[in-house]
């Protein structure tokens, strides 16, 4: 069965894998492949990067983003060695006429299955689960009536180390291949850190990369030059004109890697081969032992069933059954996936490459982990703590390797280490985490409680004379960052957000026994209740701000940009206001924001730049946060029609933002329909409802988590689930399945009278309850529920 199947491809039944059958999609549509270590892109075309620790400071292949060409990869040529004929494994770089050509890409892996002059190839394209080697393991079968003499050649270009690499011309002098045992190795040097005396460009970059295959190798060059020829490109190479490579491998050209093999193919013969690219770090792996193991088709074939498992037993802990297939599919693989192999592994993406994590980005991302893994959650929640100062605030984003990273002025940022850590203690009841100690970037240390105490505190210190809390260099949405650079301007959004925080955590000073923190945090709520109330509403909704000089954002006084979603969403989320202003604001949402695919961050969009008020404005109108549908914020538009029990408009903003519903307009949307996008265009964009932003964007993590906790209802809350479910009314019910630790639950939901909330019994374990307890027990645990 295909699944939501557009001109350009589908799911198969089980949701698991996305299969392109044309491969002019809008856009390339690629997979992210990481082990939390060792990272690749794969694009449908073929073309894609390799990368270790972070695509911006380790990067081993090269890429350039062009999202219209998609033209540099990891290629391998396939050629018929009489007819002198070649195409490519994958589409690109060739683009050969073909007889077949599908691209499956799945969890973990993706497949290029290609025929071309009745020479059938697939090539599978993985990553170790736990080592820095990556695989191409090729099938190549003769489906010809006579024997046929074939060559695979490979192609890609190094980089190793910092990416952009600007300076090719003087990076290019410091590579030194060789080959051995049918493989090339590449030192670099000339590292990106400087010695330890602290002089630049005196030591070597700290790992050997190595390209390798499993046939004796015919021929090969370590340069460019002689493989594509002076004036020519990939598509049409030198090297494929010639009967064999030069085998060129020194310090004086432009380091590239290039490996050839031959094989003869009687009629309906298969052979397999598989290529290998890798690291190794040096003093700590033997780059040379990576390679022998590795590129063997039977250790290949072997790795690639651990990749598959490994992916299945980690998402597969928590399930879904719906009647929503598009649901069922985003929740139970692809959201999950996303956020861990693209954002919290990877750290990259075709829009975006990164270099290093964002302080209030991952902690909200490690949130997938609850129902799945949760000490890694644990693992980042403690990462983030260890670049907070001594002051409360942090660092707004941090390289990877080596550390180091712009000391925030933006307002959230440190808000979002105590929040998910009581949102992780509220799922896991692992209360030690707030005893773990944890360094400061500037020195010393403190449990993990102290620092989260200190952000809040630290929060405190930012608050305007009226009680509301201080904007800064922006809040939440980056493109507001001209709106409080003097510390006066005020943010809205931010209190309601604070409040949450507040109501949540203060259960957990209590506990810690730290009263004249709670007494104080309590004081601070009671001043947000009032401040917002009095100061922030518009009549018809909140504003958004205020800026320096006193002005309203997202307000009835403003001709562009009067209102935005975030103000009116978490003031339903935050419980800070009336059931009537709730009610009030969320109808101003369904009459301004709520669009076909989403709701947009703000109306109307911006039509000039506006330096009072920050880049948002520089945007075209419609595009992006300006006037887009920023899909990390039209998450919680369906987490607060959720709460007020608008069905309707809950469910039109979730299907507005799941994309397999955009196949039905696949050539409007663009982008990849299995993953979330971090944008689609607004109304004022001639291309409206187009997405872009894929892969590298929040909205994944929250995208699975406002459909497990706020559609189909179930929240663990400090030892319990709470079953609240908000559905339409003509689903007949639902089943979740997730694990606790090594205890199952199943909980069948029933809806025999056509309702979309409501509760009316619970039945666990065959006993009526009031409340679902979790247990630790091991065992199968049904839970029954009707509404009604």
């Amino acid at each position: 069965m295909k699944l939501f199947e557009s001109k350009y491809g589908y799911f198969t039944a089980d949701g698991r894998e996305y299969v392109i059958t044309n491969p002019r999609t809008p856009r390339p549509w690629v997979n992210v492949i990481s082990n939390g270590d060792y990272s690749i892109i794969a694009s449908h075309t073929g073309s894609g990067y390799s990368w270790r620790g972070n695509a911006g400071q380790n990067r081993i292949t090269r890429l350039y983003q062009d999202l219209i060409k998609d033209n540099w990869g990891k290629y391998v040529y396939i050629r018929d060695v009489e007819s002198g004929k070649f195409w490519s494994a994958g589409w690109k770089p060739v683009m050969a006429e073909y007889q077949l050509y599908e691209v499956v890409h799945g969890i973990g892996y993706t497949v290029y299955k290609h025929k071309v002059s009745d020479i059938y190839s697939e090539m599978k394209v993985y990553v170790s689960i736990d080592s820095p080697v990556e695989f191409m393991l090729i099938t190549i079968r003769n489906e010809d009536n006579k024997a046929r003499k074939i060559d695979l050649t490979t192609y890609f270009e190094w980089v190793l180390g910092n990416f952009p690499d600007e300076h090719r011309e003087f990076h290019k002098l410091f590579f030194e291949p060789s080959f051995k045992n049918n493989t090339i190795f590449v030192q670099k040097y000339l590292g990106q850190f400087p010695d330890e005396k602290g002089r630049w460009n005196n030591t070597n970059w700290d790992h050997i990369a190595f390209h390798s295959v499993s046939l004796p190798v015919k021929s090969f060059t370590c340069d460019k030059e002689s493989f594509i020829g002076m004036y020519r490109d990939e598509r049409n190479p030198v090297a494929m004109s010639v009967e064999k490579l030069d085998n060129k491998c020194d310090r004086f050209g432009d380091a590239c890697a290039s490996l050839q093999v031959e094989i003869t193919l009687h009629p309906g013969e298969e052979r397999k081969v598989v290529f290998t690219i890798g690291v190794a770090k040096i003093g700590e792996e033997d780059a040379e032992l990576l390679a022998a193991k590795y590129t063997d088709v039977e250790i290949a074939e072997r790795e690639f069933e651990k990749v598959k498992k490994f992916w299945m037993d980690l998402l597969e802990r928590e399930l879904v059954e719906t009647p929503d297939m598009g649901l069922n599919i985003m929740t139970n693989y692809w959201t999950k996936y996303q956020a861990i192999s693209g954002r919290i592994w990877a750290k990259s993406g075709y829009y975006q490459v990164s270099a290093g994590y964002g302080f209030r980005d991952q902690l909200q991302d490690s949130q997938i982990f609850f129902s799945l893994k949760p000490e890694l959650a644990k693992k980042q929640i403690l990462l983030h703590a260890a670049h907070q100062f001594q002051e409360g605030d942090v660092l707004h984003w941090w390289f990877t390797i080596r550390d180091g990273g712009p000391r925030t002025h933006c307002s959230d940022d440190l808000l979002w280490l105590p929040f998910i850590t009581q949102e992780y203690i509220k799922e896991t009841l692992d209360y030690s985490i707030l005893d773990e100690i944890v360094p400061f970037v500037d020195g010393g240390s403190a449990t993990l409680y102290e620092h989260c105490k200190r952000a809040i505190e630290k929060s405190f210190k930012r608050f305007s004379p009226r009680g509301l809390p201080l904007i800064g260099e922006n809040d939440w949405n980056d493109g507001l960052n001209a709106v409080g650079t003097d510390w006066k301007g005020e943010s809205i959004w931010l209190a309601h957000f604070l409040y949450l925080l507040l109501k949540e955590f203060i259960p957990i000073i209590e506990r810690q026994g730290d009263e004249a923190f709670a007494e104080k945090c309590r004081d601070v709520l009671d001043t947000l209740r009032t401040s917002v109330n009095k100061f922030a509403w518009d009549g018809e909704w909140f504003i958004r701000a205020t800026k320096d000089d006193g002005r309203k954002l997202g307000s009835k006084e403003n001709e562009e940009g009067f209102i935005f979603l975030n103000a009116q969403t978490w003031a339903v989320i935050s419980d800070i206001t009336d059931e009537e202003r709730k009610k009030k604001a969320m109808e101003s949402v369904k009459k301004y924001l709520l669009k076909d695919y989403g709701a947009l961050l703000l109306y109307p969009a911006y039509t000039k730049p506006r330096s009072d008020i920050g880049y948002i404005t520089r945007y075209a109108p419609g595009l992006r946060e300006n006037g887009g549908v920023y899909t990390h914020a039209a998450t919680w538009a369906v987490w607060a029609f959720a709460i007020m029990r608008d069905v309707e408009a809950m469910y039109k903003a979730y299907r507005g933002i799941c994309p397999p519903y955009r196949s039905f307009d696949i050539d409007n949307y663009w982008a990849e329909p299995y993953v979330t996008c971090g944008n689609s265009d607004g109304p004022l964009s001639p291309h409206y409802g187009r997405g872009g932003w894929t892969w590298y964007t929040g909205s994944a993590q929250w995208l699975h988590r406002v459909a497990t906790h706020w559609i189909l209802g179930i929240r663990p809350n400090y030892g319990y689930i709470d079953i609240d479910p908000v559905i339409p009314s003509d689903w007949e019910g639902f089943t979740y399945k997730r694990f606790f630790g090594n205890t199952l639950y199943v909980i069948t939901v029933k809806n025999p009278n056509k309702v979309s909330y409501g509760v009316k019994e619970i039945i666990f374990d065959g006993q009526k309850v009031q409340r679902v307890p979790i247990l630790s027990d091991g065992k199968l645990h049904t839970v029954d529920v009707t509404l009604g």
